[in-house]
């Protein structure tokens, strides 16, 4: 099983422990998320980088945690869900008998108490979704425990990924719906989260004007914005169409990033000047943490800004790589725009390595948005007219009209 929680941790870290810049990478995310300090010099000997020795209780204790276990032992018990079918069975059964208190009550007593629970939770919640039963969801979503400042990073995107995809499939004329999507704690944990950037025009879009119309939150609303400016400028709406954001200093830094990214949706002239006062203010330790430049980065090849694109790479420098991206998300976003960068750059060395570290599956609720400039980038290449057809398929989903075969062949132009 040692090596089982070698490969998990692996595939959650997105990169193979090959170095020793990979060890220090991994103490480094173990210390962001769990507070726990390991030695690099442990994980090069757990991952065989140096001459093995048997794994020690902290050890095995700490990785375990970093995969959210509770420990080891709970990793041994727990990882194959073995001796959990029969509470599976008795939670299917009072959902479809409608013990809605019991099932309130369990989840509850439930939440908090291990990170496990997670993954039942998200099942509870599908099996509701998809027999319609938004007035128990909202029950559940209206417990205190609920509140998006009780769970962690890794619980929140967990959730909101897992629940948010199945909103697709949901009637959003359902008043019950409506009613649901309203809740501050659905909204922080599931809208906010999965934002669904291949859905823009559709379901997305009418569950964003629900809430902006109902919701007084300075956040929530600037949010919702946020989205239906993307909408306008996919639509080639003018900038007249669009919303003016307004930042206020407890917004989280993501949604600072949104707020910024509307200079280049709205073609800022003065783009590089803002950025870099944007750069000076949000400066930690003399650093910029990644999360500020989150949708800058995706917003930069939405709209083949090159020149911010260029901006970005030279404020975070490769040394300091592993400091910033605690998050392997926030990594990949920013892999991607390099790949994009170095592309038009003509950079076939730099190409070769973003594109082997690239892991395209990992845009949480950009994928197909992210697929979109894969196409794109692998054509430039390869000529191969399969990518073509494949960009031309996710553009009639995502919106023709901006997406065309001009867009396409003049990317990179």
């Amino acid at each position: 099983m040692e090596n089982k929680l070698r490969e998990i941790t692996e595939v959650k870290i997105g990169f193979k422990i090959k170095s020793l810049k990979d060890s220090k990478r991994l103490s480094q995310f173990i210390a962001k998320e769990n507070d726990i300090n390991i030695s690099y010099n442990t994980i090069r000997r757990f991952f065989g980088l140096v001459k093995n020795v048997q794994a020690s209780k902290f050890t095995l204790d700490t990785l375990s945690k970093f995969n959210s276990f509770d420990n080891y032992s709970d990793f041994l018990i727990n990882f194959n869900l073995r001796n959990k079918w029969r509470q599976e069975f008795e939670i299917s059964r009072i959902i479809h008998n409608n013990e809605e208190n019991r099932l309130v009550e369990y989840i509850d007593s439930s939440l908090g108490q291990k990170k496990s629970f997670n993954l039942r939770f998200i099942q509870i919640i599908r099996e509701l979704l998809l027999i319609g039963n938004f007035n128990l969801i909202r029950r559940i979503f209206e417990l205190k425990k609920m509140n998006a400042n009780n769970f962690d990073y890794d619980g929140k995107v967990l959730i909101g990924v897992s629940i948010g995809y199945l909103l697709r499939v949901v009637n959003t004329k359902d008043k019950a719906f409506r009613q649901l999507v309203l809740n501050e704690n659905f909204i922080d944990l599931i809208i906010t989260i999965f934002v669904d950037y291949g859905s823009v025009g559709t379901y997305y879009f009418e569950i964003i004007k629900i809430i902006l119309n109902n919701n007084s939150r300075k956040d929530v609303r600037v949010f919702c914005q946020g989205i239906l400016n993307l909408k306008f400028f996919l639509n080639k709406k003018s900038n007249e169409s669009f919303y003016i954001l307004k930042e206020e200093d407890d917004f989280h830094p993501i949604l600072k990033s949104r707020i910024f990214s509307q200079y280049l949706l709205m073609g800022d002239s003065e783009i590089i000047f803002k950025l870099n006062n944007y750069y000076q203010k949000n400066l930690v330790n003399g650093f910029i943490p990644i999360e500020y430049l989150f949708e800058i980065n995706f917003t930069s090849i939405l709209t083949r800004n090159f020149e911010v694109m260029k901006w970005i790479i030279e404020k975070i420098t490769p040394e300091t790589d592993y400091t910033f991206f605690y998050k392997y998300e926030h990594y990949n976003n920013y892999l991607f725009m390099k790949l994009i960068y170095y592309t038009k750059m003509n950079d076939h060395e730099k190409i070769a390595t973003f594109d082997k570290q690239l892991t395209i599956q990992r845009f949480k609720s950009y994928t197909e948005m992210a697929l979109l400039y894969h196409n794109i980038y692998k054509f430039k290449w390869s000529n191969d007219v399969k990518y073509l057809y494949d960009y031309m398929k996710i553009a009639k989903k995502l919106n023709p009209g901006f997406f065309t075969k001009k867009y396409f062949f003049d990317y990179f132009n």
